[in-house]
């Protein structure tokens, strides 16, 4: 019997160690982490760079199976970015500045719509749709950024292999074909033909200049400049966008506020496997420990900078800890509890897409909504080993908000990581007694863990 319980402990251990993998792919290089990555602003890799516009990039990965693909989209005034077509689902969130949206959907008769959106606003797009984007042609007005997040996955058929790019230019489509197919098929002239083919593709996003032929751009919503003429409050068309800066929060305090999305809000989002969230911290701020069921977070950091830890399932005792930045972008895959803290001298906003694998409702530790207050006190009392009495204290509902006050707790945090980073490394081998020591002291460390093992396999067989 011991053989067999040595050799499934051995087969276990991947699958342990399976359950902290998150990886993500920069460039061709995979890396993979305990509990959520942080992928830096850094290492984006750069898709598209011109005059009147920058596409960058970045692949992350849950463990699960889930693989999404983020690219961040910058547009000058009066900018086009050409019309493609969507491989996959496509839901975006805009940064700043403004512009529209014009898409055909295949459930849509051929006809094109359009929205207006403005910062602060989220749109799904469905997979198969063709879609282009103008930026607004007011050269005051700020670069319209775009946050965007596609599967890499087939969400209808998990074994299928998606295309690698999330979207095809709709010129490289039809130039695709012979040049006697397409004379065939459109019925015009082998002139026509090559005069389409045989050209120089442009970039991506291109220079297009405001013209009476061109859209006519609606009025700025509430957070738009307050400066929009009479004509603009004319033509406004009530946007089909939901916007996080309008909406009320779902929880909201002196702390922060916080906003969860999903296709109740937004009927563009039926459908879809993603859901969308805001979380705004103020200064010397936290978001109460969570984890969430069925969801895989990606968040990109917009303003500001916090701190985060997180806890990996399925490895004891395993935690990760990192600072993100603006522009950083934050993978917590499903199950792992979380929490972010702000700085005392400054907020930490993130905004985020969520991964549903069925229905989500994130789950917390402490306060009136702890999921851990349901359980049996002497139950928790056996599990923590303690008196009941600590128990009663421990999830006594004083915390009334899932966004607390948490002076230095960014701080602390950061420098207890630089600790820990420094005690990971070994003595200089110039030093030979702090080596010795150091030898000495794990020696004696690996003969506990050695002892508590034998003690925990006596434990189990007495138990059986």
């Amino acid at each position: 019997m011991k053989p067999k319980a040595v050799v499934l402990k051995a087969a276990m251990l991947p699958l342990l160690l399976l359950w902290c993998f998150v990886a993500v792919d920069g460039g061709r290089e995979e890396f993979p982490g305990v509990g959520p990555l942080l992928v830096t602003k850094e290492s984006r890799r750069t898709v598209v760079s011109t005059a009147s516009g920058e596409i960058t990039a970045v692949d992350v990965r849950d463990g699960y199976g889930g693989a999404y693909h983020l690219q961040f989209i910058t547009m000058a005034p009066s900018s086009l970015f050409l019309p493609v077509l969507l491989h996959t689902d496509m839901v975006f969130y805009v940064q700043s500045g403004s512009g529209r949206v014009t898409y055909i959907e295949e459930d849509e008769n051929e006809e094109t719509e359009h929205i207006d959106v403005v910062r602060g606003d989220i749109y799904r797009l469905e997979k198969g749709s063709i879609f282009y984007v103008q930026s607004h042609p007011d050269p005051t007005r700020d670069n319209l950024r775009i946050h965007a997040i596609f599967n890499a996955v087939d969400t209808d058929n998990t074994k299928a292999e998606l295309p690698a790019a999330a979207y095809s230019n709709i010129s490289d489509l039809v130039g695709g074909f012979e040049d006697k197919v397409l004379q065939m098929g459109f019925g015009v002239s082998e002139e026509t033909i090559l005069a389409i083919k045989w050209v120089e593709k442009p970039p991506s996003i291109v220079p297009f200049p405001h013209t009476s032929k061109t859209v006519s751009f609606g009025a700025l919503r509430g957070i738009r400049s307050l400066a929009a003429d009479d004509e603009e409050v004319t033509n406004k068309k009530k946007t089909k966008a939901f916007n996080f800066f309008e909406a009320k929060p779902d929880v909201e305090n002196c702390y922060g506020w916080s906003t969860a999305l999903s296709h109740k809000d937004l009927k563009a989002l039926k459908g879809s496997n993603f859901g969308a969230f805001m979380v705004n911290l103020s200064r010397s701020s936290m978001m109460g420990p969570y984890w969430n069921p069925k969801a895989t977070e990606i968040a990109i950091v917009i303003q500001g900078r916090g701190m985060v830890e997180a806890v990996c399932i399925g490895k004891p005792s395993g935690e990760t800890k990192f600072k993100a930045t603006e522009g950083d972008v934050v993978v917590v895959p499903r199950l792992h509890p979380v929490t972010q803290m702000s700085y005392n001298d400054e907020g930490f906003i993130l905004v985020g897409f969520s991964s549903l694998v069925g229905k989500n409702r994130p789950q917390f530790f402490a306060g009136k909504r702890s999921a851990l207050r349901t359980l049996d006190r002497e139950v928790m009392a056996t599990v923590f080993n303690v008196p009941t009495a600590i128990v009663e204290n421990l999830l006594a509902a004083r915390v009334e908000s899932t966004i607390l006050a948490c002076t230095s707790c960014a701080e602390e945090l950061e420098g207890k990581m630089k600790e820990g980073s420094k005690g990971e490394e070994q003595p200089e081998e110039d030093d030979d007694e702090e080596r010795e020591a150091w030898k000495v002291d794990e020696e004696a460390r690996r003969e506990a863990d050695a002892s508590n093992a034998s003690l925990n396999v006596l434990s189990s067989m007495l138990w059986e």
